[in-house]
């Protein structure tokens, strides 16, 4: 199972990471390209993005299957800390 990182995520990918979860239904994928520009809507420029995708995917709060990302649904963190 993999488990969170416990570090920071920092603002810009956080606020990623709010988005994403908001435009997108739980357990379906989003192709990379559709978030990135769901981002872009949303006043990200290019660079931070890509910053946030990437980051939001090296932590565990995107996962990637194919051309698609799914988001993992902040309460299913909350309950994984609790085995650990």
């Amino acid at each position: 199972m993999y488990h969170r990182d416990k570090r920071p995520l920092g603002a810009v990918a956080e606020s990623a990471y709010e988005v994403l979860l908001e435009v997108t239904e739980p357990d379906e994928a989003i192709p990379r390209d559709k978030a990135h520009t769901q981002l872009l809507d949303t006043d990200f420029t290019d660079k931070d993005a890509e910053y946030a995708l990437d980051r939001l995917l090296s932590r565990g709060y995107l996962y990637a299957v194919d051309e698609g990302l799914f988001v993992t649904d902040s309460d299913d963190y909350e309950s994984w800390g609790e085995d650990s």
